[in-house]
């Protein structure tokens, strides 16, 4: 990947790492885990992340309405997928480009597992490489670790799985 690593969030889930595994890789448990995601449209039909699978994330209220897609552009079974922006209704893509989320998986121990995310962007022009130094790096970095304690929650049994 020759885009420029601009965050790393990692956390230790209390389960095992296919447990792990088995919620981030479903693609309908997304709104379960997910603070602001409320609906997932499945592009290709495919509920498993893979190599090339599209899926389309809703927010459907507040400030933040809107969707994004997002496309799976490497794929490694319990260990690794990243997944890049590849439209959205925000402007995201108007002022960072490439945006690529980088999310593993490894065994901590038999019963926990270590989930990383990290992020790979550029920002596009004086303005957003600005931004992106005084706060958007950040604000994007806390809004990942509030997903991947989502992942934790769901992983752990924390939360009932609505249907």
């Amino acid at each position: 990947m020759n885009q420029k690593l601009q965050w790393t969030v990692e956390i230790v889930v209390d389960a095992p790492l296919k447990r792990v595994w088995e919620v981030a890789d479903d693609i309908t448990l997304i709104p379960q885990y997910h603070p602001e995601v409320d609906k997932v449209d499945l592009i290709a039909g495919q509920a498993k992340q893979s190599l090339g699978a599209r899926y389309q994330c809703h927010i459907l209220e507040g400030r933040r309405a809107g969707s994004c897609v997002e496309e799976v552009v490497a794929y490694e079974p319990e260990r690794m997928v990243t997944t890049s922006m590849v439209s959205d209704t925000w402007g995201i893509d108007r002022m960072l480009t490439n945006y690529r989320v980088e999310a593993t998986v490894s065994r901590h121990s038999e019963t926990s597992t270590i989930l990383k995310f990290q992020g790979f962007y550029e920002p596009v022009g004086l303005k957003y490489r600005l931004l992106n130094a005084l706060f958007l790096r950040r604000a994007i970095r806390r809004r990942s670790l509030a997903v991947m304690n989502g992942i934790k929650r769901v992983a752990e049994g924390k939360v009932d799985l609505v249907a």
